[in-house]
């Protein structure tokens, strides 16, 4: 029985500038088809952004008709056969077996699995790092990665508009699945392919008191409460949304940072702790208990809430505190914070700065802070000290006394 001839070809710009051949797409061996993969020569490659084509006949002769750049709805048009590449053209080289290495769409796919475990935020920006590097690179095996693919992934998100924090954390994402020190992975770890995208960190600033007088003003008693809740815990925004009012030890005046799996929250790097809080907040949570029915202490129907963000930054708008210079995306859309409430000002994690610097002025030691905070390292810790120890009182007196008579 002859095999009938693939129907869905892909075309590509070569090095050259030229337009490509029309190639053959590529499917798995679920025939699901490989977006972006043809076979060029008897040999698969990767080619993202190449524009799919289907084979016409019209009045009798044989033509080509453009069906986009979707893989999907390409497929969905041509009708396709699928045709999956068991031996490259021309060569006794079997390009699908594993003896040849491992796959990196098959690796990537058991990394995912592997560390679905993980906070949902982690596994997200994993997954999301490793989807652009595949469009990026046109090797096939994990183990003919190399340092250019790297270098070719930057400049990829270069050009999509990465700034350059962004860059570090995905390229990183790269090299930590390469090296496969989890063990997360099928194939052998990847240790000597690695580039450093070198990136400017803005030291980490804490509310000043105007600030914080003017959002407060412009809350209202929930808001305050979430607030001063911030600001007497020092917790992360994932931590806030599944404190529980069982999480307070009314004797020890502390409250619990602990794995909840109910929730599917786990605290980061494992991080289990407890944290003084003030007597004046612990009444607050109580009488805030008393007057709700859910065991969460800033919950929403039940569930943890998972727009205090949004809150902050509403409230920021509505009162007209925004910067009114930086900009966010709305529905898609690159808007200015002086019309939506997108500030990079306004943001949760500048209540932690607030929380340590406060201890610290106060006689707290670094290392407490760094428990509280539920920092795995100090050097983090001391990050958030430096910017409140260079605005002390002690700090401007010097300043002020060495400039004496210039």
């Amino acid at each position: 029985m002859r095999k009938p001839k693939a129907s869905l070809y892909l075309r590509f710009r070569m090095p050259d500038g030229k337009q490509s051949p029309y190639c053959p797409v590529l499917y798995d061996s679920k025939s699901r088809i490989r977006p972006f993969w043809c076979l060029v020569k008897g040999m698969p490659e990767h080619h993202p952004g190449a524009t799919y084509y289907k084979r016409v006949k019209r009045d009798g002769k044989w033509g080509w008709e453009s069906v986009g750049n979707d893989a999907n709805t390409a497929l969905s048009q041509s009708h396709a056969t699928p045709l999956v590449v068991t031996k490259a053209a021309n060569s006794k080289q079997n390009v699908a077996t594993a003896k040849d290495g491992y796959r990196i769409d098959d690796e990537v796919a058991v990394y995912l699995l592997n560390i679905a475990k993980l906070s949902p935020k982690t596994y997200k920006a994993y997954k999301r790092s490793l989807e652009l590097f595949q469009q990026s690179c046109q090797k096939i095996y994990i183990h003919q990665i190399t340092k250019q693919d790297l270098q070719a992934f930057d400049t990829s998100l270069i050009e999509d508009g990465n700034e350059d924090r962004t860059r570090h954390n995905r390229v990183q994402h790269v090299v930590t699945f390469l090296r496969n020190e989890e063990g997360r992975r099928h194939g052998p770890a990847i240790k000597d392919v690695s580039i450093t995208v070198k990136y400017v960190e803005a030291p980490p600033e804490a509310y000043t008191r105007q600030e914080l007088a003017d959002l407060f003003r412009m809350s209202d008693e929930d808001e305050k409460f979430l607030w001063r809740f911030f600001l007497g815990t020092g917790f992360r925004d994932s931590e806030v949304s599944v404190a529980e009012v069982t999480d307070v030890n009314r004797d020890t005046k502390t409250i619990r940072v602990d794995e909840k799996p109910y929730f599917g929250f786990k605290p980061k790097d494992r991080e289990k702790r407890n944290v003084p809080i003030p007597d004046a907040l612990i009444s607050e949570i109580d009488a805030r208990a008393q007057s709700g029915s859910c065991c969460l202490i800033y919950g929403n129907h039940g569930r943890p809430n998972g727009h205090l963000l949004r809150a902050l930054k509403n409230v920021a708008f509505d009162g007209g505190l925004n910067c009114g210079k930086c900009k966010g995306t709305v529905d898609g859309k690159e808007v200015s914070c002086a019309e939506a409430p997108v500030c990079e000002k306004w943001i949760l994690h500048r209540f932690r700065k607030n929380f340590a610097t406060n201890r610290h002025d106060g006689g707290a030691s670094a290392r407490k802070i760094q428990k509280w905070l539920g920092h795995s390292s100090l050097e983090t810790t001391l990050r958030y000290l430096a910017v409140g120890d260079d605005t002390s009182g002690e700090v401007r007196s010097i300043v002020n006394g060495v400039h004496v008579g210039l």
